[in-house]
């Protein structure tokens, strides 16, 4: 009789502790479900106000206060830095852009000899169709415009970034193998303006976007995608002038070497 007894109790203690720890794992998925929401909501409007303020010109105390967050500290809860923000919105839109681009290179490679033009579209297509994503595509274009100079930096080993930035090696690769007859920091050089026209460009097309809803052909989107990678093929196949050659001739830097030599096997 006392072992039944004690079975019931320990069987009765158990289903408590069972139902304790299921009223637990519940309250943790509420919260879970309550984290992801907020960071989804705090992360579209940073993404907004960097776009409309500059990335210096906000705080993560303006981002709460946009969001209507009762607590101050929300922002930095959930991403520790401005930094931890940033990375949050590059991580929100980056992995698209690079399926998309891999997916363009891989038939690039899968094809063979490459025009400068093949590969400028892998380089600009998977970024412009940002404009026609309606969840911040626009406001990223231009946030990431603001960090052109950071990806340079970056890219080019001149200065460590806090920012997981995305891996651009393969485009990178694939941009000098048809810049092959352009000297190393002359190539190098014309991929820092690809990117300055391409992210420019974009964001400041959509903020005349924004400023007018007047039809025009001025104003019309895919034509100006069209002409930004027209400009961007003319921008990296032309030589070099006469001068640039004897300006490089001039400098006083190791002797220059054809981009080709830089770039690293597939």
């Amino acid at each position: 009789m006392a072992d039944v007894k004690l079975r019931f109790v320990s069987y009765h203690w158990s289903t408590q502790k069972i139902g304790v720890m299921t009223q637990q794992v519940r309250k943790i998925e509420r919260l879970t479900l309550k984290s992801v929401v907020t960071r989804a909501k705090l992360v579209s409007i940073a993404e907004r106000l960097f776009a409309e303020r500059g990335i210096e010109g906000v705080s993560l105390s303006d981002i709460n206060k946009a969001a209507g967050q009762r607590n101050k500290n929300a922002t930095n809860y959930h991403f520790g830095s401005k930094d931890g923000l940033l990375q949050a919105i590059l991580d929100k839109h980056e992995p698209g852009i690079a399926s998309r681009r891999n997916a363009l290179l891989d038939e690039l490679e899968k094809r063979g000899n490459p025009s400068v033009r093949d590969v400028v579209r892998a380089l600009m297509y998977p970024v412009a169709d940002k404009m026609f994503d309606p969840n911040g595509g626009k406001d990223f274009i231009r946030l990431d415009a603001q960090l052109v100079a950071v990806h340079t930096l970056s890219v080019q080993n001149l200065r460590a970034s806090t920012l997981n930035l995305g891996q651009v090696d393969r485009l990178r690769r694939a941009l000098l193998g048809v810049l092959q007859d352009l000297p190393e920091s002359v190539a190098q050089q014309r991929l820092h303006l690809a990117a300055v026209l391409l992210l420019h460009g974009l964001a400041d097309h959509s903020r005349m976007l924004d400023a007018s809803d007047k039809k025009t052909l001025v104003m019309d989107t895919e034509l100006f995608i069209k002409n930004i990678e027209d400009c961007l093929v003319a921008l990296l196949a032309s030589p070099m002038s006469p001068e640039t050659v004897s300006l490089l001739s001039r400098l006083d830097v190791p002797e220059q070497v054809p981009a080709h030599v830089y770039s690293l096997p597939s």
